[in-house]
């Protein structure tokens, strides 16, 4: 008879359920991936924007719809990870910092759009790409848009508009085009970040091609250095050359180095944002500074709720330009700890299998499939630190580029201890508390180094 190690008729898989084993209950669902890679073609590609007959059709929402129907009906394990609890806990935490900053019943509305817009597409993710061929071809969608978005950055330079429609952004007082995309990528940051989240899936699939693959792939790197430096974005320019950098430092670096480095990162981020390393000029820099500065203290002032979600601008003037700020000025101790711990959980677990060696699985009866999982967890894990790098440099805690990520990331995760059940404790609430504990050095150090450099 086959046992099941968790009563749901359901089959959800949680954090202290153990992982699919041979003859447990495992169905994949080839309806939930169309729609769910037609959803991520929407989201990145976006025709429903350029297409004149499709502009009043809700059709993110209709993809997401039915690819949540496929997944009840056909798709198990139903996975639930406490990055997903922690997500989903800081939604009341987002309607009770509305209420008490004020906003009446809008906390509660922006904590139900967060659950809709965000927080459903990351069960989806987490859930449906249980396979690393399903990984591979969104890895690959997500590649072709980047692409795509930076030859309509081209034909922007060239002829203002375009073949989306949208403009470039010219900077008058700089002399500078800055080249952008449709819907949340109309924003040249958003843009520069997914390509840098791109970079790590372009040298993975450079791993795997042969001869002419490598040109393509070598091609497809210079394409977004270009793409790169037409966004204008310095924070992105950083990301791009943290995600290289930190793949050489945690690939050779030892341990006590590797520690400094995510220590001092912060602080030395910090600095160079003091210095206008990273501004267009002084007075940009100094006021991404006193943003953060401000934010802190916000921090300071509403410790346990915080400011409320949505409301820096308010009470600042201005954008806070990094997204572990305004976590934490706007939703306080309680939010950022949810927040910072399901990313600070994600990104350990992604580099301690990073730092496995294959060596030890040699005599692994599941060897060339854990050595396959472990080059596409690779890949997420330095996409992520893309992110996260550029993060610290742009407001952009809560988009849904970060949770399509993390969501695809967590899934590499569940397929890892599945493969490897040892690995397990990384969903344990031991590791998950230590972890949102660390996740505060990245505020702690920039206060820190505000209060020396200001």
């Amino acid at each position: 008879m086959n046992q099941r190690t968790h009563p749901s008729s359901v089959g959800i898989q949680t954090n202290h359920a153990a992982p699919p084993v041979a003859g447990s209950e495992q169905r994949n669902s080839p309806i939930a991936f169309f729609f769910l890679f037609l959803y991520t073609a929407l989201v990145f590609i976006r025709p429903q924007e350029i297409f004149v007959a499709l502009n009043n059709i809700p059709v993110i929402q209709f993809s997401a719809i039915l690819c949540l129907l496929g997944v009840l009906a056909g798709q198990r394990p139903l996975r639930w990870g406490p990055q997903q609890g922690m997500l989903l806990a800081m939604l009341p935490v987002v309607a009770i910092s509305g209420i008490l900053n004020g906003w009446g019943t809008g906390g509660i509305m922006e904590a139900q759009s967060m659950l809709i817009a965000t927080n459903i597409p990351l069960f989806l993710y987490v859930t449906v790409v249980s396979t690393v061929s399903r990984q591979t071809k969104l890895m690959a969608l997500s590649i072709l848009a980047s692409v795509l978005m930076i030859h309509n950055g081209y034909m922007q330079t060239v002829n203002v508009f375009g073949w989306s429609g949208t403009p470039a952004i010219f900077l008058r007082y700089a002399n500078e085009v800055r080249i952008r995309y449709l819907g949340f990528f109309n924003d040249p940051n958003d843009l520069g970040m997914l390509i840098v989240m791109n970079i790590a899936f372009v040298f993975y699939f450079y791993g795997k091609a042969k001869f002419l693959g490598k040109l393509i792939c070598l091609g497809i790197l210079a394409w977004f250095g270009y793409g790169i430096y037409l966004t204008g974005s310095r924070g992105t320019i950083l990301g791009a050359a943290a995600v290289i950098g930190l793949y050489l430092l945690f690939k050779y670096g030892g341990t006590r180095l590797i520690i400094a480095a995510v220590v001092a990162g912060p602080m030395l981020a910090t600095l160079m944002s003091k210095f206008g390393g990273l501004g267009s000029d002084d007075s940009s820099a100094n006021s991404r500074l006193e943003a953060w500065y401000d934010g802190i203290h916000y921090l300071i002032g509403n410790p346990i709720w915080g400011i409320g979600k949505g409301n820096f601008t308010d009470w600042h003037g201005r954008a806070a330009h990094n997204s572990y700020i305004l976590v934490a000025s706007e939703l306080g101790i309680i939010g950022y700890t949810l927040w910072g711990g399901a990313l600070t959980v994600t990104m350990l677990a992604g580099f301690k299998i990073f730092k496995m060696k294959t060596e030890q699985f040699d005599d692994h009866p599941k060897r060339e499939a854990i050595i396959a999982e472990m080059k596409v967890n690779t890949a997420l894990f330095f996409a992520m630190v893309g992110f996260v790098v550029t993060a610290f440099f742009l407001s952009r805690s809560y988009t849904l580029l970060m949770y399509i990520f993390l969501g695809m990331m967590v899934a590499s995760l569940y397929r890892m201890v599945a493969l490897v059940p040892e690995l397990k404790s990384i969903f344990s609430m031991k590791n998950v508390a230590m972890c949102s504990m660390y996740s505060w050095v990245m505020v702690i150090m920039v206060y820190i180094t505000l209060k020396v450099a200001l």
